[in-house]
């Protein structure tokens, strides 16, 4: 039995209590595309989410993971850095979700309002 869950389930756990249907949130480092199909979830039908990411081919394996989904609709995929959100965003969003791959050993949580959250991941 497993009593304290791995940073990803932790992540999630935090940012499901937070994200409503509708709302605007971003992955701020779309990777592999896990964290970008999990927040269109949440949003739902009339959220959006906008999801950053300088490798081409990590935008294309999460287009893969909307595609097969059927999630497209509610996710801009961007290629840029998380630094020039400003330049694509300008409505409020409740969650910026941080999975960073070259900081390894942390999940970053940044909702707005609130405080930043580090999550640390123990690594086996």
């Amino acid at each position: 039995m497993q009593l304290i869950k791995n940073c990803l389930g932790q992540s999630h756990e935090i940012v499901d209590m937070v994200v409503k249907e509708g709302d605007t949130v971003v992955d701020a480092t779309a990777g592999n595309g896990n964290d970008t199909v999990f927040l269109a979830k949440l949003v739902g039908e009339k959220g959006k989410v906008y999801a950053f990411d300088i490798q081409e081919m990590a935008l294309q394996k999460t287009r893969e993971k909307l595609v097969s989904q059927g999630l497209t609709q509610r996710v801009e995929l961007i290629r840029d850095g998380h630094e020039n959100m400003s330049k694509y965003i300008s409505e409020p969003v409740s969650v910026v979700m941080f999975n960073l791959g070259y900081l390894p050993g942390e999940i970053i949580i940044f909702v707005p309002g609130f405080r930043l959250l580090v999550v640390p991941l123990k690594l086996q």
